[in-house]
């Protein structure tokens, strides 16, 4: 019956316990009007049934008003007092039939315990059987005298019998409300088995050590172990060495109960490899509020990483050689300025010599063939540190970072120019090629002041202008003369 979910608790345990608590309010009503009109029916002579009954009735409506208002203690607590202290008033001064009020006083304890806490029930059965034994020491000795005990008569039964329905009924209602809230349970835990296992992101559990508890499928694969050998390791071991200060921050916030947004790391596998991944932590806490674990879902982000490599292969480097293009040579040319540093930078500009006559000769083919062996023997002659750069059709720009002198850019411009010049065999093919080179020095503190590639691009046809196969240094005054 829907009235049993009335009203509402997220959490599943209150929910069982006010559908316990609805059941009760909902029986303890029919034992009211059973019994204050059977009562007054068949024993008028005893008129405080009717007091009981008011009383009783309007504890039930306050008991449900502060069960609407979600104050399950409260409204458990109401009727667990006023029934018990109605009861044991009934049982010290009017009923003769003491066994009847014992089994509400037993009512009552199921109640606390079912509704409230155990620790509730404890609390009202020893203060039950301490009233109890005071009231027989009270009958023993004399003291206390039934007034107007209930005789042997259809009467004492009709309560009697109502008492045991009020128990069965309760008791099945309360039984119903254990099987819905367990049954509940289980669905709840079957779907987040489901999402554990199923989901495509690995789901790791870790306790508050760092220590693993279970890992679903996904994430078993994904680091490369059994689900024997990865429950019980230390989730840290997975980390990049190179980024453990920022990991290790990460998750001293988690403890500390922040909300971390996702955020990007790369994990470690069995075998050694990397594997760059997104990363969303939470801490979980238990029904007690207190933090139980940490539930870590990880996400395999290759794809996208390789996705976003190749954008940045497509708008930074030239698509035939691989060399970087203008833009990332523009980016690392502004790097290099530094507005103390005295040391020499060198732009190169390199043009190939009558290379239209290979595309005309050989095909466009043959002659991105050529470029490409030409940007590879380039880029062996010079160090890590320098660039090569692809500027459009047969025009290369390079800078040497950080030289001593203006007769070292010299020795590796001749190197560059014999390199160029070696015969390249493409098919039947056998095909050299010639460079004319200009090059522009200064110190790098005075980079944005120059434009080292206009004056490398000057000194560069200042060489064709000299014979071709050769280089030459910039020179205002030489150019003038040109």
């Amino acid at each position: 019956m829907k009235i049993f979910s009335i009203p509402d608790f997220k959490d599943q345990e209150k929910q069982r316990r006010a559908n316990i608590l609805v059941a009760t309010q909902l029986a303890s009503g029919v034992m009211i009007v059973v019994i204050v009109i059977g009562s007054y029916i068949m024993v008028p002579e005893h008129p405080e049934v009717l007091l009981q009954g008011m009383v009783g009735t309007v504890v039930m409506f306050i008991s449900y008003f502060l069960l609407r208002k979600g104050k399950l203690e409260a409204a458990g607590w109401m009727i667990a007092i006023l029934g018990w202290l109605i009861l044991t008033l009934d049982l010290v001064l009017i009923s003769g039939i003491r066994g009847v009020n014992v089994l509400g006083q037993v009512l009552i304890v199921m109640f606390a315990g079912l509704a409230i806490s155990g620790k509730s029930a404890f609390i009202i059965t020893i203060i039950s059987a301490g009233i109890n034994l005071i009231v027989l020491q009270l009958e023993l000795n004399g003291i206390l005298v039934q007034p107007a005990p209930l005789q042997a008569n259809l009467t004492r039964w009709l309560i009697q019998t109502v008492y045991a329905t009020l128990a069965a009924v309760y008791i099945w209602r309360a039984d119903s409300g254990i099987k819905d809230a367990i049954f509940k349970s289980q669905t709840t835990a079957d779907r987040y088995r489901a999402l554990f296992e199923h989901t495509n992101d690995g789901v790791v559990i870790i306790d508050l050590n760092w220590i693993i508890l279970s890992a679903n499928t996904q994430a078993v694969e994904l680091l490369g172990y059994s689900e024997t050998e990865i429950v019980g390791l230390n989730s840290l071991e997975f980390g990049d060495p190179d980024n453990l200060e920022a990991m290790n921050r990460n998750r001293e916030n988690i403890l500390e109960g922040q909300n971390l947004p996702t955020f990007e790391e790369v994990l470690v596998r069995k075998d050694g490899s990397q594997v760059p991944v997104e990363l969303n932590m939470a801490l979980v806490y238990a029904v007690d509020g207190n933090p139980c674990h940490v539930q870590c879902i990880i996400r395999d982000i290759t794809e996208r990483k390789n996705y976003q490599l190749q954008l940045e292969q497509q708008a930074l480097y030239d698509p035939l050689t691989k060399l970087p293009n203008r833009t990332l040579f523009e980016d690392r040319y502004q790097s290099i300025h530094s507005e103390t540093d005295q040391s020499l930078v060198a732009v190169l500009f390199v043009d190939l010599d009558n290379f239209k006559n290979v595309n005309d000769e050989y095909s466009h083919a043959v002659g991105d063939q050529v470029l490409q062996e030409l940007s590879s023997r380039m880029q062996g002659t010079l160090r890590e540190s320098d660039t090569v750069a692809r500027m459009g059709g047969d025009e290369f720009v390079i800078i040497l970072d950080s030289i001593r002198n203006k007769m070292d850019v010299s020795k590796i411009t001749e190197k560059l120019l014999n390199n160029i010049y070696l015969p390249i065999q493409i098919g039947e093919h056998s095909i050299q090629i010639t460079a004319s080179v200009g090059i522009s020095i200064d110190e790098k503190r005075n980079l944005p002041d120059l434009d080292l590639l206009k004056n490398s691009d000057a000194a560069m046809y200042q060489a064709k202008h000299s014979g071709k196969n050769n280089f030459k240094f910039f020179d205002s005054e030489e150019l003038s003369d040109i």
